[in-house]
């Protein structure tokens, strides 16, 4: 009985290890209900033919081009070598539609282990991240609350052109208060594409975030 209760734990914590190490929930997380927004999200890199008549062929039938994954790979617990979303360059950005509201408190980005990776000029070095909070008072109280990760990758801002943000709001209304974006600066010196892994969004409720303040 206690080899079978034993085994049993073990079996337990080994499941919830390679479930999540961190321990903390996940609101980008795609299976959680968490969705990419496509119009504030960079476009999956693509690796055309080089000759002209292959070139030519494969914007005909659209044959013949090599495309990465697509944007929610980045959502997924996988990350296995290649199981990532890559775009063309070395900026580019990554817009998730939160799977509920709340208020972020930490964000993660996991990226596969050098040691396995096949190289890591691809990997993303720096990165902001982006949010939109329900209302100018609720933006203050994140800025009074959080002030001292000013110079972390967490600070909170918001886009510069207002026509935008009006064609956003448009198309995604109040769910766009919902929304972070992951905005990478550069990586580790590969011209061509940039790599994600997995990008996380931790926090609590709203509800009781309002009922403990």
């Amino acid at each position: 009985m206690v080899r079978q209760e034993i085994r049993k734990a073990v079996e337990e914590m080994l499941y919830t290890y390679s479930q999540d190490k961190l321990n903390k929930a996940d609101f980008a997380l795609s299976t959680g209900g968490a969705k990419i927004i496509s119009p504030l999200t960079s476009p999956t890199y693509e690796q055309w033919p080089t000759q002209w008549y292959k070139m030519a062929f494969a914007k005909l039938t659209g044959h013949g081009i090599t495309r990465g994954k697509p944007p929610v790979t980045a959502l997924q617990p996988d990350v296995h070598v290649g199981q990532c979303w890559p775009f063309a360059g070395q900026k580019g950005q990554l817009a998730v539609l939160l799977s509920r509201q709340i208020y972020v408190t930490a964000v993660t980005y996991d990226h596969v282990s050098k040691t396995i990776a096949m190289g890591t000029t691809s990997a993303p070095k720096e990165f902001e991240i982006w949010g939109f909070a329900d209302d100018e008072q609720d933006k203050d109280n994140f800025d009074n609350e959080h002030s001292e990760h000013t110079n972390t990758v967490t600070s909170n801002n918001y886009p510069t052109d207002e026509s935008d943000s009006n064609i956003y709001l448009h198309l995604y209304g109040k769910e766009l208060k919902l929304a972070i974006i992951m905005k990478v600066i550069n990586n580790w010196d590969n011209p061509l594409y940039t790599c994600l892994y997995r990008f996380r969004v931790h926090g609590v409720h709203s509800n009781v975030k309002s009922q403990t303040s």
